[in-house]
């Protein structure tokens, strides 16, 4: 497959190169690159993709994931089947027809100022020394006005599939923001700007790959649900919004566990996760009022503490809610996932980590790069999710969020 840039920047695409953040959340204080990581290859525009069979097998060819769906839809989307997208899509999502791209997700700490996303920012150094600037990038799938702290960064020069200690394996081991025409900027509290130029991100020895390591989580918050900044632009959220914990599950929505991941969080690597599978995949660790410990494994059961009540009711920031839901339910495929819970503001204070456990009785996640339902065999995917325990900052009294309208 040849690997080139074939059309220039896509009109659609400056949609999400405007300037507008609300209620946007910042994860830490100090403005840092807090994830980076080559998440799969080859598959970001691929040509000829569609739902017929010769779509599907230019998706194989490529080394994506064909989905086997079970589903009574009789006309599923493009994107229940398969996470490759196709060069199309990649200039309404990316600014440019990329063929053969890989993605790497670059999550900060403070949320970036989209007119100031390019490509050229990004400086990816890989294991043998080559340092390659991205072809393209993009705010894409973190597109909500109170998300945007993550950029998607693409080429096809960031690595190969042979897992990291085997002969002939590239792969990334150092980010760099470098310098371009618009520097690129992160928004932070008080509506402080920074320069993000001259951060980085690895140790210069560290496979930074999804064929070394399965997706992880980077940040976790906890904070009274708000639908301020919810949606984006509507080219790109129609069918997917609203999505919110209030759209879901009304007025007991109360409060969001919000968590940020290192890549996309796919119970296969196509599926989408279901608002519906808290249980199969998280749990929540609480620190009662007399330091015991207590694990909150199970939705729609209260959990009745000393420091008072907590229920979760779901999982949101998906898709829209819908009565059922099987292989044919789409999500906006985002590498943000809200736990929408419902209780006493005492005990809320009390959680201390999110775990994803990912072995028996719980399931892994997979980032795009993973193998869906129907593998082909000799095909290299993305690893499955290791172990995960993340810290939660409680952000009840300040929610740490950031505003931003154009030239504020």
């Amino acid at each position: 497959m040849p690997f080139t840039v074939v059309e220039a920047t896509n009109p659609i695409y400056q949609t999400l190169k405007q300037d507008i953040l609300i209620n946007a959340d910042y994860w830490f204080y100090t403005p840092k690159i807090i994830g980076a990581g080559l998440g799969f290859t080859q598959i970001l525009g691929v040509p000829g993709v569609d739902t017929t069979p010769a779509g599907q097998q230019a998706v194989i060819d490529a080394g994506g994931a064909w989905e086997t769906l079970s589903t009574t839809n009789s006309n599923p989307a493009l994107r229940a089947y398969t996470s490759a997208t196709t060069p199309q899509g990649m200039a309404i999502g990316y600014g440019k027809a990329i063929v053969g791209g890989g993605g790497m997700p670059v999550e900060f700490s403070w949320p970036v100022l989209p007119s100031t996303v390019d490509g050229s920012d990004f400086e990816v150094t890989l294991n043998t020394g080559k340092k390659v600037i991205a072809q393209a990038a993009s705010i894409n799938p973190n597109l909500e006005y109170n998300e945007r702290s993550t950029v998607v960064v693409v080429s096809p020069f960031f690595g190969n599939r042979t897992f990291p200690g085997q002969r002939g394996s590239v792969y990334p081991v150092k980010l760099r923001i470098v310098r371009d025409a618009t520097p690129l900027k992160l928004v932070g509290p008080r509506g402080q700007i920074k320069v993000a130029v001259g951060m980085t991100y690895g140790d210069g020895k560290t496979p930074m790959s999804g064929y070394h390591s399965g997706p992880k989580l980077c940040a976790a918050k906890l904070s009274r649900l708000s639908t301020s900044g919810e949606g984006g632009p509507a080219v790109y959220t129609t069918g997917y919004s609203p999505n919110d914990g209030v759209s879901l599950y009304g007025a007991n929505a109360q409060y969001r566990l919000r968590v940020l991941t290192t890549g996309g969080f796919s119970p296969d690597g196509v599926r989408s996760l279901y608002p519906t599978e808290y249980s199969d995949f998280f749990k929540i660790e609480v620190k009662d009022a007399d330091g015991r410990l207590f694990y909150l494994t199970k939705s729609n059961k209260t959990y009745h503490l000393k420091a008072g009540s907590i229920k979760i009711l779901g999982l949101a920031d998906l898709s829209i809610a819908q009565q059922s839901y099987d292989d044919s339910y789409v999500e906006d495929h985002d590498n943000q996932i809200d736990i929408i819970l419902q209780g006493d503001e005492a005990a809320m204070k009390r959680i201390k980590n999110v775990l994803v456990p990912s072995s028996s009785p719980y399931k892994p996640f997979y980032n795009p790069g993973g193998p869906g339902n129907n593998p082909t065999r000799g095909v290299t995917y993305t690893k499955p999710s290791p172990s995960i325990n993340q810290a939660v900052t409680i952000a009840i009294d300040n929610p740490m969020t950031v505003n931003y309208l154009g030239a504020q």
